[in-house]
């Protein structure tokens, strides 16, 4: 019980010490601070300060700890941080957005007559060669067409953007994708009022990958440019069938490119959470691919696909790429889009954009063939040799290249990582 008594008087007696020693060594820190100010106010600035450092020092070593403790790391440290509300990594912010697009779709399907052009004619035997509209492999019996229904796709589009913190480039990731199915009647006059259907189906997938320049043009005004790349395909399957005629065809095709593309955007920036792009972009490859097929039926008796007479045997027969066909491929993109930002980390879009596709095929290579029998083996090499007059004539000597142009109206929403 002794011991413990004396052990708390020793301990009491060291507090009072150090006590002692602080209070005396603050009083003589006030005095320091009435000196500093009082050279301060006699226009002594230095002395002043050589003073204050004085002081400075002495708080130190009466209120800084001398044990040197860890510092504590949150479990958290190694997460990305925030910035004005943005999540940051890889020194940069990101955005994850979709689009809802109302679409609509129009084809140009290549021109239907060669009066301009007597080589073509020639080939073809004819100066008339009515089209589908849609498709590579275009080919149409009859002249003349009701349209019966047509379905338009309305789709989702994903965009993955990443801009860097410094705010000077970025990069863009979109992908888009259309379909579309078109049934119409066909008629006609062959050897007596001839009827006819025909449904087309068409199907398009396009992914744009750019890298982008920022450059601020005013404090709310700015352009981006963009270079990157368009990978993308163009497919359609189409049917006829004219129980008249005696005619049954499946055409496929499918067009595949990889063509290196350049645009940019004008942004201004207007009221407090608002802003409006403008803009566009090109892209252009000569070697882009088509790979098709072509499968025809006719029944004996029948009509036969260019000539007009009846056969006397059934005619079986497809025509095929044998290797992928060179096609030159070349587009056009345009847009307009309503920015609001209501809050930091959320955006919405309203925007209108057009793509126009320009393509045409180099068809001088010569197609495989697969026939029934020898008069079917002899069909398709008048069917090719025929319809390929104009089918290479497509995109030559004042004539229409092959395209296809979609409008997107649409609604859009981005979360701002």
């Amino acid at each position: 019980m002794k011991l413990h008594f004396v052990s708390n008087s020793f301990f009491c007696l060291l507090f009072l010490l150090h006590t002692n020693v602080v209070f005396s060594q603050e009083t003589k820190a006030t005095e320091l601070e009435l000196e500093a100010e009082s050279y301060e106010e006699r226009g002594y600035p230095k002395r002043a300060n050589l003073i204050r450092e004085k002081l400075k020092r002495i708080r130190k070593e009466n209120f800084q700890s001398k044990n040197n403790e860890p510092v504590y790391q949150p479990p958290n440290q190694n997460l990305p941080t925030t910035k004005n509300g943005h999540l940051e990594f890889w020194n940069g912010t990101w955005e994850i957005g979709f689009r809802y697009l109302n679409q609509n779709a129009g084809f140009r399907s290549g021109k239907e007559w060669a009066l301009d052009d007597g080589r073509v004619a020639f080939q073809a035997g004819t100066p008339y060669f009515p089209r589908s509209p849609m498709g590579y492999q275009n080919i149409r019996s009859l002249p003349y067409s009701i349209n019966e229904s047509s379905i338009n796709s309305n789709t989702f589009s994903p965009r993955i953007s990443y801009q860097h913190s410094s705010k000077k480039w970025g990069l863009e990731y979109t992908y888009m994708q259309f379909f579309t199915t078109r049934n119409f009647f066909s008629f006609g006059e062959i050897g007596g009022l001839q009827l006819g259907f025909q449904t087309d189906r068409f199907y398009s997938a396009d992914h744009k990958f750019v890298f982008q320049i920022y450059e601020e043009y005013s404090p709310n005004k700015g352009f981006v440019w963009e270079f990157g790349m368009r990978v993308g395909s163009l497919n359609t399957n189409s049917a006829q069938h004219s129980e008249t005629l005696g005619q049954t065809g499946v055409f496929r095709d499918t067009i595949q490119y990889v063509a290196p593309s350049t645009g940019f955007k004008f942004v201004h920036r207007f009221f407090e959470n608002y802003s409006y792009e403008l803009g566009g972009d090109m892209f252009f490859t000569p070697i882009g691919n088509l790979k098709y097929r072509r499968d025809s039926f006719i029944d004996t008796g029948g009509f036969s696909r260019f000539g007009g007479e009846r056969t006397i045997s059934p005619e079986v027969y497809s025509i095929f790429s044998e290797s992928k066909i060179q096609t030159t491929m070349i587009g056009i993109n345009v847009l307009t889009q309503l920015n609001w930002v209501p809050f930091p980390n959320h955006k919405f879009h309203l925007g209108l954009q057009t793509t126009q596709y320009n393509w045409r095929a180099n068809e001088s290579e010569f197609p495989g063939f697969r026939a029934l029998n020898q008069e079917s083996y002899f069909a398709a090499i008048r069917d090719y040799y025929l319809s390929s007059a104009f089918y290479e004539a497509d995109g030559g000597k004042d004539r229409p290249m092959r395209s296809y142009s979609i409008s997107n109206l649409y609604f859009g929403y981005t979360y701002v990582f």
